[in-house]
């Protein structure tokens, strides 16, 4: 249950802190009361708990229908959590995988060893973001798709594919017709298979759309994508044309202003919505600080108590 912890904004009204004054345990909390809470606030932080990588593996596991991965970072034990080992310098804002056509539905923190000085992660929640954008911006952004294009190294994209298989074949064996069967048929991608083993791909996307859990508008995205492990993308609007100066300067201005800071105590847990929330970090200022990263896809039975929760909600305030 979550109104058995006492809960507070996590900065300025925004996000959510769900304490535990006595180490609980991640089991006593109510799967789906967690995920309405995530549906409302955008992001979730789940602090003083009985922590480790088992219990948080265990707790994705518990919401999730899939669980995929970045096919650079290493895990952590098992096959959920993953080792964030992304250099020291800061990343800009953008959605988990959201240059790729594996977008997650939810990213998920674990702080094992938080940083003394700085280091923190940056959060953007893209809902007030879209309402900073000018009007003539919100048009484009909501009529025209843009595209991220770049290529993929064979053994990252058959990591990749091995893991969504779920090990049904071992990865060696992986082949290109098996990337096109993992690809959602809602997604619009084009792969090209390079001689050299790689594939490229361009992967078509709104910067600005829906969110999982409600009919909002939001602007999250992966426009200032870093790419500390991989050839970082070519990003345009499908017609070709470049985000011009002007644009990104008006998405860094909207996006500064809407965006805060978690500065992590050991055993922390967040879950963020993907679909809406962007992230990122601050220098590392101090390199042991340790942190573990998991992307998942919500469960459908899930997704659709939340969903009926938040109707019957707005229909009573209304």
């Amino acid at each position: 249950m979550l109104n058995s912890f006492p809960t507070s904004a996590h900065v300025d009204g925004k996000g959510l802190i769900v304490s535990s004054t006595d180490h609980a345990s991640l089991e006593t909390i109510d799967r789906v009361e967690l995920v309405t809470a995530l549906a409302e606030h955008g992001y979730v932080l789940l602090r003083g708990f009985d922590t480790d990588a088992e219990s948080f593996s265990a707790l994705v596991q518990s919401i999730s229908s899939r669980i995929t991965l970045d096919p650079a970072r290493k895990f952590a034990g098992g096959n959920v959590a993953q080792k964030i080992e992304a250099g020291l310098v800061p990343q800009g804002l953008h959605v988990e995988n959201g240059a790729t056509p594996w977008v997650p539905d939810l990213v998920w923190f674990y702080c094992e060893t938080p940083a003394e000085t700085g280091s923190q992660t940056t959060i953007c929640d893209g809902l007030p973001v879209w309402h900073r954008l000018p009007e003539r911006t919100q048009e484009l952004f909501s009529t025209t798709r843009v595209t991220f294009a770049r290529p993929m190294p064979e053994e990252k994209w058959k990591n990749l594919v091995f893991r969504l298989l779920d090990g049904a074949k071992p990865v060696e064996d992986v082949t290109f017709d098996d990337l096109l069967a993992v690809t959602d048929d809602d997604v619009d991608v084009k792969y090209h298979q390079r001689a050299d083993g790689s594939v490229h791909y361009t992967y078509f996307t709104y910067a600005a759309h829906t969110t999982l859990f409600g009919s909002e508008m939001v602007f999250a995205n992966s426009i200032l994508t870093p790419s500390v492990n991989y050839e970082p993308p070519v990003i345009e609007f499908e017609d070709g044309r470049p985000l011009d100066a002007m644009l990104m300067r008006q998405i860094i201005e909207a996006t500064e202003l809407e965006t805060d800071e978690i500065d992590w105590h050991a055993g922390d847990v967040a879950l963020v919505d993907n679909s809406r929330v962007m992230h990122g970090r601050r220098k590392i200022r101090d390199p042991r600080r340790s942190l573990y990263n998991a992307q998942s896809y919500l469960q459908e039975a899930i997704t659709a108590a939340v969903r009926e929760r938040r109707t019957t909600r707005l229909a009573k305030a209304g």
